[in-house]
Parts: C-alpha cells; sequence; structure tokens
C-alpha cells in the first residue's frame, strides 16, 4: 500500500482553504459524485478539514475502481489520504504534498487561523470581577498579551513586539506595488505607516481602528480579502522562512544536529523537521551560540553504547529548551512528536494535556522516524530590518483609544 500522507481515523484534521489539499477535496468531490450519479454538493464545500466528509467520498469512490486500481491507490484506508490517491486524482504536475509541507501543515492544525482571519488582541480578556470584556461594558482593560495589537494567519502574526504583519505587508507591497490600495481603498495610509512605522504608530494606528465598530468590522472584511490572495500568502511563507525570522530558528535545530551528526549517525528525521517548526513557532529554540548544546547532547547520546531514539532524544532536547510562556500548552504540543515511538511513555499527566490540547500526532500527516531530512529552505532576509522606520503617531483627533487601553498597555 503507498504512503499515508494524511490520516484521519480519529479525528479531523484542518489543513487549510487555500492549499492544495482543498484542491485534492475538489478533485475527489467531483469524481465520487460522478460514480454515485448524484450532486456534488452531497460533500459540502472543499474547505481544507479532512475528516467525515473526505472518508465518505472516497468510500464513494469505490465501486469506479478496478482491484488493481484500488490496491495501487491505497484505497481501502477510507481514513487516509494516500500517496497513490492523490497522484490518481491530481494533476501531473502537483506533486504530493512533501515532507516539510505537510510538517507546516501540523503545525497550522494546532494555531487554527487561516490566512483570512485576524485577532484584534486590544482588551480580549474578562475582568475577572465583572466577567465583561471592555466592549461589553466593563470600564477597564485587561489584555493577556499587551505586546501583540494584531493576530493574523496560520503561524500567529503579530504587529507589536514581533512585528511579523509588518514585515508581511513590506514584502508583498515591495513585489505587488499598489496591492494595499486596491485592496484598503481610505485605510491604504494607515497600512502605510503601520509597516513603516514603530511600535508605538503601530498601537495608535490599529487601536483607533478596533474602538470604531463599523471602522473595525470595516477592516477585519479587508483584511480577509487581503490575506486570500496568493501573493499575500506568498509573502506570509516567505517572511516567516527567511533567515532573520522563523527560518533562522529552524537552521540553529539542523545545524545542531549536523553538530552530532558523528555520533548519531543520521540527519534529523521528518518528525524532527515537525518539532523543530512548531518549535520555532511556538517554544524556545537552541541560542546563537549552540556550542554548550552541542555538549549537552553529545554526553546524552554517548552516556551508554544505546544510542537514543530520536524520540528520546527530542523529549530530552525539549528538557533543555524550556518553554516560559504557556509551559503547560509546550508541553502538550510536545507530546505530537513523541506519542508515536515506541521507547517513549508518557505519564498519565503528560497525556492527559496532549489528548485534552490536540490528541494529534506526528504521524497522522504522514511523517516518521525512518526517513530524514537533511536541510531545510531558509529563505533571504526580508530587508525590512533595513528600513529606516519613522516615529508616526496619528492626529490627536484620531486617537480613539480610551485611557484605560493606553494606561493597560503602559503596565
Amino acid at each position: 500500500m503507498t504512503q499515508a500522507l494524511y490520516r484521519f481515523e480519529d479525528r479531523a484534521l484542518t489543513l487549510g482553504r487555500y492549499g492544495a489539499v482543498s484542491e485534492f477535496q475538489r478533485n475527489l468531490f467531483v469524481a465520487a459524485a460522478k460514480c454515485q450519479g448524484g450532486p456534488v454538493a452531497v460533500y459540502g464545500k472543499p474547505d481544507g478539514i479532512v475528516g467525515a466528509k473526505t472518508r465518505q467520498a472516497i468510500i464513494d469512490l469505490q465501486p469506479c475502481l478496478n482491484s488493481a486500481v484500488r490496491a495501487a491507490v491505497g484505497a481501502p484506508s477510507f481514513g487516509a489520504i494516500t500517496g497513490g490517491l492523490w497522484r490518481l486524482l491530481m494533476p501531473a504536475n502537483m506533486a504530493p504534498p512533501d515532507a516539510i509541507e505537510r510538517a507546516n501543515q501540523l503545525t497550522f492544525a494546532l494555531e487554527g487561523t487561516d490566512y483570512d482571519v485576524i485577532q484584534f488582541n486590544f482588551c480580549q480578556s474578562k475582568n475577572p470581577r465583572s466577567g465583561k470584556r471592555f466592549l461589553e461594558g466593563d470600564p477597564y482593560c485587561h489584555t493577556n498579551d499587551p505586546r501583540a495589537y494584531l493576530t493574523w494567519g496560520p503561524r500567529g502574526a503579530t504587529a507589536g513586539a514581533g512585528a511579523e504583519i509588518q514585515q508581511i505587508i513590506f514584502a508583498a507591497e515591495r513585489a505587488n506595488p499598489g496591492l494595499l490600495k486596491s485592496l484598503f481603498g481610505p485605510l491604504t495610509e494607515d497600512m502605510h505607516r503601520l509597516a513603516l512605522g514603530n511600535n508605538d504608530a503601530a498601537f495608535d494606528i490599529l487601536c483607533s481602528i478596533w474602538v470604531d465598530d463599523t471602522q473595525r468590522n470595516d477592516f477585519k472584511a479587508r483584511f480577509a480579502a487581503y490575506g486570500a490572495r496568493d501573493e499575500v500568502q506568498r509573502a506570509y511563507r516567505q517572511v516567516y522562512d527567511a533567515a532573520n525570522a522563523d527560518g533562522g530558528k529552524i537552521a540553529r535545530f539542523f545545524k545542531l544536529y549536523a553538530e552530532i551528526r558523528p555520533i548519531i549517525g543520521r540527519d534529523p528525521t521528518e518528525i524532527d523537521l515537525a518539532f523543530f517548526i512548531d518549535r520555532a513557532t511556538h517554544g524556545s529554540v537552541p541560542p546563537g551560540d549552540i556550542s554548550q548544546l552541542v555538549k549537552q547532547m553529545t554526553s546524552f547520546v554517548t552516556r551508554t553504547r544505546k544510542l537514543p531514539s530520536p524520540g528520546e532524544l527530542r523529549k530530552q532536547l525539549a528538557a533543555w529548551l524550556p518553554s516560559h510562556h504557556k509551559y503547560n500548552d509546550r508541553l502538550a504540543r510536545d507530546a505530537i512528536f513523541l506519542i508515536d515511538d515506541p521507547n517513549i511513555t508518557l505519564s498519565d499527566a503528560h497525556r492527559r494535556m496532549w489528548q485534552q490540547r490536540s490528541g494529534l500526532k506526528a504521524s497522522d500527516f504522514g511523517l516518521s522516524d525512518q526517513r530524514f531530512v537533511a536541510s531545510y529552505p531558509v529563505a533571504a532576509p526580508t530587508g525590512y530590518e533595513k528600513i529606516e522606520k519613522f516615529y508616526t503617531v496619528l492626529p490627536e483627533d484620531k486617537r480613539a483609544c480610551p485611557a484605560t487601553v493606553r494606561r493597560a498597555r503602559r503596565k
């Protein structure tokens, strides 16, 4: 049987509305409906959520496949999309998603927000006493992430301290001049100032939009159309793969494994790769100087004659790189990259956290510790770090953010 690219017997996998999986679903639903002589609509819209409707379509396709084809595509695994089924239904120039793409999709499934989704982070938390948020009538602003004013997309890009949103806007506009004007209309100047301004400018611009219901809803709709564009999604991925962003963090993991390759005798595995990507997105990563970590890993690997399994090495590496933000959530995410290793026994508490957080396994995305990945395609720096940002605030009559919001930000 051909390799399972995605396995979804136990739970649906959210892989994104804008990826190749949605195109696969579209072709699958058309083929299944044709085979059954019924309407395509019975399967719903292709949405990148691989679950019950995808399983039913695979089952409905079976009568139109002879036994040889069924065996070749691995179709009896109704709870899986196999490489053979992908090649049967997709154009020849659309190869099955490789390990890097599927590893990125695993992190997408955990983050849960697509390219057309934004969330304002002003005063989003409830006052523990009143049980209400600021916009619900509580006079005080509460927020659990005061340095991120806006969050966007599958990797949780923020406008604030991280400035990933500003970098993506900058990269997309540089590659496609005039794109902002075509989609943001009267808010174009605000978007230019957001991309080129400093942290204070980002706060003032976004807060003035957030406090106005009409403007906030208009902004969300415009941003949804912006994020749905292919060129914007390319810029988004370019920024996250850049050497001065997550791409550089992932490269440190590969550098670390290259240093210990002579003693472990292998490159990182596919599950190692997924662990690196998820850690770069949400958690701690190796420091710029990895020499101490190399010593620790060398000592751990050579402490006995038996080499640690890939999962055992990941588990120890995670212990050396503790997350100081949402610690339990990080433990639950790390379990995804340990649960497939027969040498790993999770504690009851750790397993419970994993099940409550996601219950996902790296193998659900066709990833294995038996296959290896030599490198990650790190992109060149975006160039954003070289621009000369200007300090700007909105005119006083447009700075509509209540004083309580500004005070909460300064705390």
